[in-house]
């Protein structure tokens, strides 16, 4: 699929004569990194086990993700918008069949329909409500796909969002064939709790519906996630607890992030939970914190009696020179034990690196990066007989 062709078929539909809002211009947004690099044993730099010692120096990949939105009706309160978006992946070999682009959005949200002005009615192609740790790049909250839903209704202290999210998956069905299955999903964010801090709570229901003729051995599953955010007046820490059962047990060790559910009847006892903190601190005028420290655990997964657990710790201080240039460290590391299997490693990465503004977020950012790599349980992770290596790089991270 051709990147080109694609965007200028939607950007044609949002343009066109019978889909426009009066005054209304296209919104232009989205996200890329990419980058060059070399390694003392793999050849091409690594990336590997980003989720665990963190993402700075450690990515290999071109990704992009072009995001085209427009008003399509406004009068008096009432708004229809049309959003959309293609996301492209190139390795860092440039195989010419090592690339992908994706429609990995495309919806219309509606506000003003109700009472509630807040209230936005969508449905389509969906990025829905995610929650992430930026520095590790997992999304531990994210049930995006093909949907539709009702959200930001105001009650009480807080605002609920309710939604269905396709989630089609195969996995331990008599006759073999996908399951079709749903993501019920309930939340209520912006709880008032002490000073500055507040919660959101909620639940994903995976529900997997029978077609004809047709038997389903998993269970559906539960999973439960309360995020309580203490904003500082220099900076923001964040508390994450999720607890699950069976397919989303799994997902707990796994980082997974609530939709792709491996449903199978091996994981039907399964029980899991992890906890995840991570945040932003200043430390006087030219010194930023970034931490995540996550830990995770669960039992019967695929039917065995072992407990699987997983501990990760990755911190990002950052030292500004002036506004337009920094120092940035990241270092990580991890240990854990999947299926009776021990693993453990670490990351050091210090890099220079220029941005338009100063502050943790600003983009885009530029980089020249040195990064040393170890894992420590398998002498074979990065050539025969190695387990460590260093690599250098340069890389461009952005979004807008």
């Amino acid at each position: 699929m051709k990147l080109l062709p694609l965007a200028s078929a939607i950007l044609g539909a949002l343009l066109s004569s019978n889909a426009i809002a009066e005054d209304s211009p296209v919104e232009f947004y989205g996200y890329m990194r990419g980058g060059v690099g070399l390694s003392t044993e793999s050849g091409a730099n690594n990336k590997w086990e980003v989720n665990k010692v963190g993402r700075l120096g450690n990515e290999n990949d071109l990704y992009g993700e072009f995001g085209l939105k427009k008003e399509v009706y406004a009068e008096d309160d009432v708004s229809f918008v049309v959003d959309s978006m293609l996301a492209y992946w190139e390795g860092q070999d440039e195989n010419s069949t090592d690339r992908n682009v994706d429609v990995v959005q495309l919806n219309v949200q509606a506000n003003g329909l109700f009472a509630d002005k807040d209230i936005t009615l969508w449905a389509g192609d969906r990025y829905y409500q995610r929650h992430d740790v930026h520095i590790v790049d997992n999304y531990y909250w994210d049930v995006s796909g093909i949907g539709g839903g009702i959200e930001h209704i105001n009650l009480g202290p807080g605002k609920l969002s309710f939604a269905l999210i396709q989630d089609t998956v195969a996995n331990d069905i008599e006759d073999g064939k996908e399951t079709t299955a749903v993501i019920v999903d309930v939340r209520y964010a912006g709880i008032p709790l002490w000073n500055k801090a507040d919660l959101e709570v909620g639940v994903d229901y995976h529900y997997g519906h029978e077609r004809a003729e047709q038997s389903l051995d998993a269970d559906d599953s539960v999973m439960l996630t309360a995020s309580l955010t203490q904003n500082l007046n220099t900076g923001f820490n964040k508390t994450i607890l999720q607890v699950a059962n069976s397919g989303y047990a799994e997902q707990m060790t796994t980082f997974g992030h609530g939709n792709g559910l491996v449903r199978d009847a091996a994981n039907n006892d399964a029980e899991g939970f992890r906890v995840i903190n991570w945040g932003v601190l200043s430390v006087g005028d030219n010194i930023e914190f970034g931490h995540s420290i996550r830990y995770a655990a669960a039992t019967n997964v695929d039917g065995t009696d072992t407990d699987d657990s997983t501990l990760s710790v990755v911190i990002r201080p950052m030292y500004k020179w002036n506004d337009l240039m920094r120092t940035i460290v990241e270092v990580g590391g991890f240990t854990e034990t999947i299926n009776d299997i021990d693993s453990a490693g670490s990351k050091f990465t210090i890099a220079q690196a220029w941005a338009p503004r100063s502050g943790f977020w600003s983009r885009p950012e530029i980089r020249v990066f040195a990064t040393y790599l170890n894992d420590a349980k398998n002498d074979n992770a990065f050539a025969l007989h190695e387990n460590s290596e260093l690599s250098v790089g340069m890389q461009a991270e952005a979004w807008w």
